[in-house]
């Protein structure tokens, strides 16, 4: 049932801290509410927020309309303060600058409404619109997909949710995998060692020929095989401290986002992986047409792809993103079996984290930057018989021999890739790492290009490009800003905007 609200219930909503003043402009008295919210607002900024639709901000009339107990409890767990806090502490630099609204400044409405707009459909705005319903009520004005989330929520959610604090690496093992990386890198230059050895070889047989400089031909031939592991150790100990220097930590943000979804069950957190799940179906079942496995860049921590994520898991998609702590790395594959790796976190995800059995219909892979290189020899080496989809994000190279045996993707029937890569990416762009030819090993290994003879529902393996105008290559994760292995080139668009885009241009192709 409802009714207007009360004397005392009028009373009490005053009471709450800073509800004397609107949330969004601070004009005094306000008379209206959102309750997707918590907050009061004025006249003006109400007309805003009923412009947002109902399934983001449900207004009422503090005086006016009728009030259920449920929406009137919302209010008193919420408050102006306690919403505005909250974004001030954990929106990004980039979204309290495009979106903070002047006090008491109603002179241009329509860019008012546009600061609100982008405002409320963050989704850090989703994430403590979903915290403040998590008790499994509805402000009611919800559509029924977030009827299903705070159904889904509604029971055995876990309380105070805190992120456990990784393991923070070693020097010792940045070293340690990284000497590995360049000495499988030596062992694939076959034509420098030849070279090398030939050099030292022929020292060695003229001193020889000299006299008898025995000792002296052993010390040239014992530096000939020293010397490459010395500056491979010194090469590995130089990259290793800048490795640990450069790791990539996910912005508040994120963070935030992620407890967010763990605490309306909607995100798990798993010894392998993150999980992101898609609503309950209508009728209560946890099925999925398409799960997503996700590598991160190299150094990036995983939290840092839970927008994008949270994103594709409202289509419908699960998602799961691979734990690489604590170094953050995958440098070379042939000491990892991936097809096992990959296997396990899609059964962990299926089983272990969801409150239950999910089913997925088919399954994808992909990765951002060196994780494109996890996700691609994955497919290429022997998981194209099951997963017929991949998607990259900031990549331009292919895995080479000092990664892994890595068969052409072209010759793996009837996949299809996806690569997306902004228009100021520099770093998926630069031959500093992979070489003047890397575009045209890339092109010549990968599926080939949707124009060349093929069809978007053709049952034949191809590419497809995408270009985000004004994007970078740290722009489809929430952290940076990135200078390592080189500097990324600025973004010209919010990192909502090319979170947004990445996610649109994802689903479309994975669900299509």
């Amino acid at each position: 049932m409802s009714a207007p609200l009360t004397s005392d219930q009028l009373e009490e909503l005053k009471k709450c801290i800073s509800n004397d003043k609107c949330a969004e402009c601070s004009s005094p008295n306000p008379a209206w509410a959102s309750v997707s919210y918590g907050i009061v607002i004025c006249l003006n900024c109400a007309g805003i927020h009923r412009g947002l639709g109902v399934h983001v901000s449900f207004v009422r009339s503090i005086t006016m309309d009728d009030w259920t107990t449920d929406q009137f409890n919302t209010m008193l767990r919420g408050g102006n303060d306690k919403w505005n806090g909250y974004w001030a502490k954990n929106a990004s630099p980039e979204e309290l600058a495009s979106c903070s609204v002047a006090k008491n400044d109603l002179t241009d409405r329509k860019e008012m409404a546009r600061k609100l707009k982008a405002k409320y459909e963050t989704e850090l705005a989703t994430s403590y619109r979903e915290l403040l319903a998590s008790d499994g009520t509805s402000s009611g004005g919800a559509d029924s997909s977030s009827n299903m989330s705070m159904k889904q929520s509604a029971t055995s959610l876990p309380n105070n949710v805190v992120l456990p604090e990784d393991p923070l690496p070693t020097v010792k093992q940045y070293r340690d995998e990284t000497f590995s990386f360049l000495l499988s890198m030596l062992k694939q230059s076959k034509k420098l060692l030849f070279a090398w050895s030939v050099v030292g070889v022929g020292s060695a047989s003229y001193a020889h020929r000299l006299g008898d400089h025995t000792y002296t031909s052993a010390a040239l031939l014992a530096m000939t095989a020293g010397i490459p592991y010395f500056l491979t150790k010194m090469g590995a100990r130089f990259l290793g401290a800048l490795q640990m220097k450069n790791r990539q930590d996910a912005f508040k943000s994120a963070k935030n986002l992620l407890v967010g979804r763990i605490t309306v069950g909607r995100a798990s957190r798993l010894e392998n992986c993150d999980v992101y799940y898609p609503p309950l179906s209508s009728s209560g079942e946890r099925k999925a047409k398409v799960g997503f496995v996700f590598f991160p860049g190299a150094l990036v921590d995983r939290t840092a792809y839970s927008q994008v994520a949270t994103m594709l898991s409202d289509r419908g998609i699960m998602v799961v993103v691979a734990n690489l702590e604590p170094t953050r790395l995958l440098m070379n594959a042939y000491d990892i079996n991936l097809r096992e790796k990959v296997m396990r976190m899609i059964n962990d995800a299926l089983f272990l984290g969801g409150k239950g059995i999910w089913e997925v219909d088919e399954w994808s892979i992909g990765g951002h930057s060196m994780g494109c290189f996890a996700a691609i020899t994955a497919v290429a080496q022997e998981m194209s018989s099951t997963i017929k989809k991949v998607v990259l994000y900031g990549c331009g190279a292919y895995p080479d021999e000092t990664y892994a045996d890595c068969p052409p993707l072209r010759d793996a029937a009837g996949v299809k890739a996806l690569v997306i890569n902004g228009s100021k990416d520099l770093i998926a762009t630069s031959t500093l790492l992979s070489g003047p030819e890397k575009e045209k090993i890339f092109n010549e290994k990968m599926p080939p290009l949707l124009s060349e003879n093929t069809t978007a529902n053709s049952d034949e393996g191809y590419t497809v490009r995408k270009t985000i105008d004004g994007g970078n290559h740290a722009g489809c994760a929430s952290y940076g800003p990135q200078t390592f292995p080189m500097p990324d080139g600025v973004r010209t668009i919010t990192l909502e905007e090319q979170h947004k885009m990445t996610s649109h241009l994802t689903a479309d192709f994975l669900l299509g």
